[in-house]
């Protein structure tokens, strides 16, 4: 299925920024094995948070696992804020973690790092699979209708806002799981130069900068989901069928993500 141009253009302009930011990055990185200088791990922070912020622009599960969910099922802005964070730094804390025990603890080289890797990825769309399987049969069984704590007289159940938000971060925390594999060879770059904390300090700013997009990106998500209620008058059933309607678009594409990760042979990190 082929874009719409303006998307095209988007997509294009996102990447240009970003090869641009992970350039900058990068000489600056070869700039601190001279000598050290606060002007320079700030503009390396500075790429990364940027570099972040371009990079989720571009493919990528998370975006659309976390704006299906916020696209079909009653949630508030402050939970949105909260998933898209918890995602991004799980993201991150995955990649400071592999490296750390892998190139630092049992020192392999970078192409066996990136190959262990890969397999977080298998597993994270593997959980996002068995969230949605959890958030169909928790709607199904009227123990999620999607909606706030303002509804409880229409027959859902009392603790139903407590259950969202539990889902909502395990939707998060699964996407998390798969590592960035730009955050991973920025930490491979600077444990091998003996600058691991800067490449730390890089991993969260890019974090961070995840997280920016994928907030807005679900936000818009969560105004669809408003409107789409308003106009339908807001009934528990078309609550119900939306919620019903994410939890299957969250396991479809777990699978699929899934089961063409394990078709090609052995996973291959990317994104």
């Amino acid at each position: 299925m082929t874009l719409p141009q303006p998307l095209l253009w988007l997509a294009a302009w996102a990447f240009s920024v970003q090869r641009q930011m992970n350039g900058d990055m990068r000489r600056n990185l070869a700039a601190l094995q001279d000598g050290w200088s606060v002007e320079a791990v700030g503009l390396i922070l500075l790429a990364a948070f940027l570099y972040g912020v371009f990079h989720a622009v571009g493919p990528g599960h998370g975006k659309v696992v976390i704006g299906s969910y916020f696209a079909t099922r009653r949630a508030r802005i402050a939970q949105g804020l909260t998933a898209a964070l918890i995602a991004a730094l799980v993201q991150a804390a995955t990649a400071v973690a592999v490296v750390g025990a892998l190139a630092g603890l049992l020192a392999l080289a970078p192409r066996e790092v990136m190959a262990q890797a890969a397999w977080l990825e298998v597993g994270s769309y593997a959980l996002i699979a068995v969230v949605g399987l959890n958030m169909g049969w928790r709607t199904l069984t009227d123990r999620g209708c999607g909606h706030d704590h303002h509804h409880h007289h229409d027959g859902c159940c009392h603790h139903e806002h407590d259950d969202q938000g539990c889902g909502l971060f395990a939707v998060a925390a699964a996407v998390g799981l798969r590592p960035c594999s730009g955050a991973i060879l920025v930490l491979l770059f600077t444990l091998g130069n003996g600058m691991f904390l800067v490449g730390v300090a890089a991993t969260v700013a890019m974090a961070l900068g995840v997280a920016l997009t994928v907030s807005v990106l679900g936000l818009g998500a969560l105004g669809l989901n408003r409107l789409v209620e308003r106009l339908g008058g807001g009934g528990v059933r078309l609550r119900k069928g939306l919620a019903l309607a994410g939890a299957t678009a969250i396991t479809l594409m777990g699978l699929v993500l899934l089961l063409g990760s394990l078709a090609g042979g052995a996973p291959t990190l990317t994104g």
